[in-house]
């Protein structure tokens, strides 16, 4: 048996989710996903599976999102909302299968926050970055970005940023890549050799807000709105009314999501940028 032969085997064994998400946003606490698409496979095998919903996040999607993914209010408006859709997902992959995602963290944050406010479970499927993956044996390319890798091993010359299309990307670059792989006889080996994650990992932070907060939270349980007056990176402290959604925190920076009524959409506010605020009563 020669040295390839244990990994050839091993891969061929294992069933692959290649996956990839498309959201309202770049931050999993505070934005939604509105699409989820994913390709099942084993190495070797041509027979593939694919797995493609819209999902409603209930909420606009911002245009300088949607100038990136193409999903618009209109293309979501009659779709499921989130948690059928993961339990569709969920029977997708199974129990036993590897899944694969380009830059992975950011899909299992936005994954595993869907879960947690549906109340759904995923397992312990182990997950796999084509990012690390690429960065390990191929060191020295220029670019590890989904585009950049595809073109550099012929897979496409364009990319239109939606999840299915996104997922075949991530599969024929991991069937290339694994190619580079030393020989790896088992799940063991496997863990070794490579970055693994689990959407158990990635959970919403839950702290209590500073005292000087407190009425922001009366604001979010009885839906008032707020006037604030916010510091924007860059920008001078202008005066808004925004309804606070909810309060999420990211290491010792908390945030606050709300409907504000200057963008007319949900925006994302770092609550140490706001030099003042005071709850408003419907008139």
């Amino acid at each position: 048996m020669t040295a390839r032969e244990p990994t050839k085997t091993f891969l061929n064994s294992r069933t692959f989710i290649a996956f990839d998400t498309e959201t309202t946003g770049m931050w999993a606490a505070a934005n939604r996903v509105v699409e989820i698409g994913a390709v099942k496979f084993q190495p070797g095998r041509d027979e593939y599976e694919t797995f493609q919903s819209l999902i409603n996040p209930e909420r606009p999607i911002p245009e300088d999102v949607i100038e990136i993914h193409g999903i618009t209010d209109e293309m979501v408006a009659g779709q499921e909302t989130v948690r059928p859709v993961l339990e569709r997902f969920i029977d997708f992959c199974g129990k036993d299968s590897i899944l694969i995602a380009h830059n992975a963290p950011f899909d299992i944050s936005f994954i595993s926050c869907e879960l947690d406010r549906t109340g759904l479970t995923f397992g312990d499927n182990l997950i796999i970055d084509t990012v690390d993956i690429a960065r390990r044996f191929f060191p020295q390319l220029p670019s590890y970005s989904l585009l950049s890798l595809s073109k550099q091993f012929d897979i496409v010359e364009f990319q239109n940023h939606r999840a299915l299309s996104d997922a075949l990307m991530v599969w024929k670059l991991f069937l290339r890549i694994k190619e580079k792989f030393p020989p790896v006889a088992n799940l063991r080996e496997f863990k070794k050799l490579l970055t693994t994650y689990t959407m158990s990992q990635w959970k919403v932070e839950q702290r209590e807000l500073p005292e000087e907060y407190l009425p922001l939270k009366q604001a979010i349980d009885n839906n008032l709105p707020v006037e604030i007056v916010y510091a924007g990176v860059g920008k001078a402290a202008q005066a808004r009314v925004i309804r606070p959604i909810e309060v999420h925190c990211l290491g010792a920076i908390f945030y606050i999501n709300a409907f504000c009524e200057k963008a007319k959409a949900e925006r994302t506010f770092r609550l140490d940028r706001i030099e003042s605020f005071r709850l408003l009563t419907d008139q």
